[in-house]
């Protein structure tokens, strides 16, 4: 009986949803200068837009504000590498990162993640 308990214990009692292991999750946070919330979420509403219309492969590109903050917390899900590269490459994401650096305190902190489990969407923001 001991034996089992330890081998029924040891087992994962969750599992990871399967997803494409090609896909790509960053959470990136921004922390605008005093002033320059207002005009870092234009900049980021105006790239997303694009995105949306341009880039089909980026599946989730979105910005969120915890509560009590000026900062934004930017969700991306890319279906994989090539995807992430192409969207970094473009003179749209590039002239956003120029227009973006003077309006930050700090410099954009990113986290790519792993989808672990639950799910990532059932309709449009």
């Amino acid at each position: 009986m001991l034996q089992r308990l330890k081998l029924t214990a040891s087992k994962p009692k969750t599992k990871e949803l399967k997803m494409s292991s090609d896909a790509i999750y960053n959470i990136v946070k921004l922390v605008p200068k005093p002033g320059k919330y207002d005009e870092v979420v234009e900049a980021f509403g105006a790239l997303a837009k694009h995105i949306e219309a341009h880039e089909p492969k980026t599946q989730i590109y979105f910005a969120i504000r915890p509560e009590g903050t000026d900062e934004l917390i930017i969700v991306e899900k890319y279906t994989d590498a090539a995807n992430l590269k192409e969207h970094a490459s473009t003179q749209e994401f590039k002239n956003f990162s120029r227009r973006l650096a003077p309006c930050l305190a700090q410099p954009p902190e990113m986290k790519r993640s792993k989808f672990l489990t639950g799910f990532d969407g059932r309709s449009k923001i």
